[in-house]
């Protein structure tokens, strides 16, 4: 795989904004994504704009994944999203 250009975008969704970057393959012909904090979403488009729609795509249904597993996610801008449960208690930072 060679890559050429890395550029990191800021996705908006409906549980958060979130960085990917995204960049062109050479061999495959395509924008691959990588989610930055979320290193397990990997997605591709055939032009940057194809690209983010798929990484949006991608980071709602892995966010929806999370938050099915009662997990608690902390988007780009700091904002938390999910449900602490009640038997647990989480310290919050500034």
């Amino acid at each position: 795989m060679v890559i050429k250009k890395k550029n990191i975008y800021s996705i908006k969704t409906r549980n958060g904004t979130f960085k990917v970057r995204i960049w062109w393959d050479k061999n495959d012909k395509v924008y691959l994504v990588k989610g930055v904090n979320f290193p397990d979403v990997i997605t591709f488009g055939s032009t940057v704009a194809k690209a983010k729609k798929m990484a949006k795509d991608a980071l709602e249904l892995y966010c929806e994944c999370l938050l099915d597993e009662d997990k608690i996610i902390i988007d780009d801008e700091r904002k938390a999203i999910g449900r602490l449960p009640k038997s647990h208690v989480f310290p919050l930072f500034k």
